[in-house]
């Protein structure tokens, strides 16, 4: 399996979701910033139940962010880069293209686009360095929101394909074939040992996701530990042997709030409780105390019998008895109205006969007649002789009616009249006598109210609300309308029971605090309700308390997470199965191509466990750091070393891009990176992006040497859009052929025209410029052709192995270029001639004869060269 196939797998089976992301980054960035490590300590206390950042998540490493697996039996190589859009401000109509073998170089100065295109291959080619993001237009605002896209044209093994990439999509798989260079592709370091050691592209996301990223988010974590307070100190008064006391002393994260809440909730009648047991506990004598209490209960229940009984008098029930007694004599009243009406109707009898006091007339009679006049004889007695009792005279005539009298009086409705008189009669007797009131002294006033202050008032109301009541009872009877019945007031029983309750309560509470045991109880409760009094004001501080004990757990649980020792021992397994010794002898090799082969390769072997495990190291002096050791230039140079040198043991055989390689490096470096990707450009795709006019001088030096096939390309600002190609060099880069050829097709423009016979200023102008680039061709003719390249004006240095070009120099030729030259310098508008003169620029014509006779001077040296001539 590959190497980087292997560290994914693992990244996927063994790292939280957290670190998974912490390799993906590490992946694409070269350096993590401070965004990086604030988002994946984010992430760290999220996984552990921690409050994280809104919208983020964990982006786990995949495949999608890897290159390709090296070794595959598919060879891609790029052929076109196109339809650029959203890509900086680079021109959208543009087309890049690379030769299919061999050498493609892309030169672009400062401004010119080429980082676009670049940072564009780096995505799309999933590069070891992510860390440029491609972004659209920044002078365009409308433009901010647009994504970037490109497509590339492929070649995979012979076959022409294209395909698409868009920013945020992941790119698609042939492209990550495509191997790009940057200053990641090799990792030395220091070991504990002070030696400097190697680690192929991948180990040192591993080392350093477990010596770099772990250890500093473990000391942000120590610090955030750290400044998390769980002092319990503040809390000291609230100690003790009571349930809160306990609490304060066991407080921490598994400390229920609710429990804390619900202690220091003291109903009210706790807060009483607190009052009574305070009040019963400061008793000097509280058996004498209970004593005094028991009589007041007394007194109180005494009362309350009172109100019980006088209340008996009044109630709806006894009202309502009292008015059910006075609607039936009412009734039998009328009936016995109507029974002495109907019995006058029968003859001329006095008025009133039948009535109550008629009644009360002929019943006195009766008396009298059984009683005195007539005692052994009934009533009315009629017969013979008989005197009528009232007048004293015979009866003869009236012993029929004293008889029909009798009848009347034993009739129903008169007996049952009587009956209901003597029953109302009687109930108005009883309630008019009867004993209602409190009879409340004032010294029991007193008493009453030291003990609850409005019950005096409440006893007064209550008696007068039941005179009141009896008074509207009996005038009721009297009127026979029941509808004035006055309520009674608030009842005073209810708070009696209320005192009485307390008192019989306080009562037991004194009897326990008379003795010692039951009095060790009664101190304890208060001292639990005065704990959770107490605990009352520090309940938020105590909460805040418990959330920070929880806060600090659920950190101190991120310390797993955080271990390293797992990773580093993944990474020696890994480093032990990708240093091989052919990666040692492919290092050395590079390292000797790049003029580093002062910088050796050993490897180190150890056994552990019975298997051996190995460590490539680079022989060079201890130092305390790498700057003393490898200038920046070495160090980018073994980084070329190793990037080729990983290709060739994973055996990739697809394109390689290379984006300013020689940054850093010297003049002497320089060319040996050149020589290498040309002599790499044999066997495979090489692209190369670069700005270095020096390096771009090498390069065609050593194109021209080795005969590699190759396409030149550069990129320039135009209609104020950078990014815009164009075939070959710009004209200051261009050899005299080139110019030559140039010069040779603007003079054939001008030809075609017709060029007229009195040139005007546009024209003159035009004329001049060629004329111009003419003589800068003269120059480099002189360099390359004359001199052979000997010396270059890009060059600090001298090229001994073209000194043997060298020919004589004819005088016939050093006045043909001398006047070429001087016709050149005449002409151009580089200088000022005299207005005096006014000489017309030369024709078309004229123009192919200056360059035909400057070819012919190039002609000649170069044959006599051949011969080998002076």
């Amino acid at each position: 399996m590959a190497l980087l196939d292997e560290i994914l797998k693992w990244t996927q089976t063994s790292l939280t979701p957290w670190q998974q992301d912490a390799a993906r980054r590490l992946f694409q960035k070269k350096d993590l910033n401070d965004v990086d490590h604030d988002e994946l300590y984010a992430l760290l206390r999220e996984s552990h139940g921690l409050p994280g950042v809104a919208g983020l998540v964990a982006i786990p490493l995949a495949a999608e962010h890897l290159p390709a697996a090296s070794g595959s039996e598919v060879s891609v190589s790029l052929t076109a880069m196109r339809s650029m859009k959203n890509v900086n401000r680079l021109a959208s109509s543009q087309t890049l293209t690379f030769s299919s073998t061999g050498i493609s170089i892309i030169y672009g100065g400062n401004g010119a686009g080429k980082s676009g295109y670049s940072r564009v291959l780096k995505k799309a080619c999933r590069a070891r360095d992510q860390s440029e993001n491609v972004l659209p237009d920044a002078t365009k605002a409308a433009n901010q929101t647009a994504i970037p896209e490109a497509t590339f044209d492929l070649s995979v093994s012979g076959n022409a394909k294209s395909v698409a990439w868009k920013r945020g999509i992941s790119p698609p798989d042939l492209l990550s074939s495509i191997a790009v260079f940057d200053s990641r592709c090799a990792r030395v370091y220091l070991t504990a040992e002070q030696a400097v050691a190697y680690l192929p592209y991948g180990l040192d996301v591993v080392e350093s996701l477990a010596n770099k990223v772990l250890p500093l988010l473990a000391t942000r974590l120590a610090a955030e530990i750290e400044s998390v307070s769980t002092d319990v100190q503040p809390f000291s008064h609230l100690l003790g042997d009571t349930s809160v006391g306990k609490l304060v002393a066991a407080l921490g994260a598994k400390t229920n709030p609710a429990t804390v809440n619900a202690l220091a909730d003291l109903k009210d009648v706790e807060i009483a409780r607190v009052t009574e047991l305070e009040k019963t506990l400061a008793e000097s004598d509280p058996k004498t105390k209970a004593a005094e209490v028991r009589l007041q209960v007394q007194r109180l229940d005494g009362i309350k019998k009172g109100i019980d009984a006088a209340v008996a008098w009044v109630v709806d029930a006894a009202i309502g008895k009292l008015r059910d007694l006075d609607d039936t004599a009412s009734v039998a009243l009328t009936a016995e109205k109507a029974a002495a009406e109907a019995f006058r109707a029968g003859e001329n009898l006095l008025d009133g006969t039948g009535d109550v006091v008629w009644k009360g007339l002929f019943e006195a009679a009766r008396r009298f007649s059984v009683e005195v006049a007539y005692p052994d004889r009934t009533y009315p007695h009629v017969h013979e002789g008989a005197l009528c009792v009232l007048c004293q005279q015979p009866l003869e005539e009236g012993a029929a009616r004293l008889e029909r009298f009798e009848a009347f009086v034993k009739q129903d409705a008169a007996t049952v009249a009587d009956e209901k008189r003597k029953l109302v009669a009687a109930a108005i007797t009883k309630i008019s006598s009867a004993q209602i009131s409190l009879s409340i002294t004032d010294a029991l006033n007193n008493e009453l109210a030291g003990v609850h202050a409005e019950l005096p008032v409440l006893l007064k109301n209550f008696d007068e609300a039941i005179e009141a009541r009896r008074q509207a009872m009996l005038k009721a009877v009297a009127s026979h309308d029941w509808t004035q019945i006055p309520l009674l007031t608030a009842d005073p029983r209810k708070p009696l029971d209320e005192i009485v309750v307390k008192l019989v309560a306080q009562v037991a509470e004194l009897d326990k605090a008379g003795d010692e045991a039951m009095r060790k109880a009664l101190e304890k409760e208060r001292g639990e309700l005065r704990a959770r009094q107490s605990l009352v004001a520090s309940v938020p501080s105590i909460l805040a308390l418990i959330d920070r004990f929880q806060l600090k757990g659920k950190l101190e649980s991120c310390k797993q997470s955080l271990k390293t020792k797992g990773i580093s021992d993944k990474s020696k397994e890994l480093s032990s199965n990708a240093v091989t010794k052919a990666l040692q002898v492919a290092l050395d090799e590079e390292f000797s191509l790049m003029g580093m082969g002062h910088i050796k390769t050993k490897l180190t072997e150890r056994s552990d466990k019975g298997k051996m495990k190995y460590k490539l190291l680079l022989d060079l002096p201890v130092a305390s750091n790498l700057e003393e050791i490898l200038s920046e230039g070495e160090q980018r140079a073994i980084a070329i070393g190793s990037f080729l040198a990983e290709l060739k043991i994973a055996g990739h055989n697809g394109a390689v891009v290379f984006d300013d390689p020689v940054s850093s490096l010297d003049h002497w470096r320089r060319l040996r990176v050149a020589r290498r990707l040309v002599r790499e450009a044999q066997n495979r795709q090489v692209i190369v992006f670069t700005h270095d006019t020096a390096f771009l001088g090498e390069l065609r030096d050593c194109i021209d040497q080795m005969g590699v096939s190759h396409s030149i390309q550069n990129l320039e600002w135009r209609d104020d859009q950078p990014g815009h190609v164009s075939d070959g060099l710009p004209w200051e880069h261009q050899g005299y052929k080139e110019r030559l050829d140039a010069l040779e097709k603007a003079q054939k423009t001008f030809e075609k025209l017709p060029w007229p016979t009195y040139p005007g200023e546009a024209e003159a102008s035009q004329m001049r410029g060629q004329y111009s680039q003419m003589r800068s061709t003269i120059e480099r003719i002189v360099q390359d052709i004359v001199f052979c390249g000997v010396v270059r004006r890009y060059r600090d240095w001298i090229r001994m192995d073209g000194l043997e070009g060298v020919v004589g120099f004819q005088p016939g030729e050093q006045a043909e270029i001398s006047r070429l030259y001087k016709r050149c310098c005449d002409i151009t508008d580089a200088h000022d001639p005299s207005s005096a003169k006014s000489s017309p620029v030369p024709t078309a014509a004229e123009f192919g004869k200056d360059i035909d006779d400057l070819k012919a001077v190039v002609a000649a040296i170069l044959n006599r060269r051949k011969k080998g001539g002076p």
